[in-house]
């Protein structure tokens, strides 16, 4: 029988490419309003069987919130946040 894989414990950080600094999993796992960052199976593959923890942890529809969506360019995501900016400047 395989064992149940867990992810590492908060004493375990790496490198967020985001966030430019240390974090652990448990940052991840929710700081996308209590879902996964779009980034957590890129980042934590390497430590642990990611995909299959957060398929067992999330329901269908949290999976998809979290992974299923398309990640908008920066570019775009730049340019909205200065338009809604100056919309509240005006």
């Amino acid at each position: 029988m395989k064992p149940i894989s867990t992810p590492p414990d908060d004493h375990f950080q790496i490198r967020c490419p985001r966030l430019g600094h240390q974090i652990h999993f448990t940052y991840c796992r929710t700081e996308n309003f209590g879902l996964p960052c779009f980034k957590t199976l890129d980042c934590w593959f390497h430590y642990f069987p990611v995909a299959e923890f957060l398929r067992r942890e999330l329901s269908p529809d949290e999976w998809r919130d979290a992974f299923g969506k398309p990640v908008k360019p920066k570019i775009l995501s730049l340019a909205e946040l200065i338009e809604q900016a100056q919309k509240r400047g005006t």
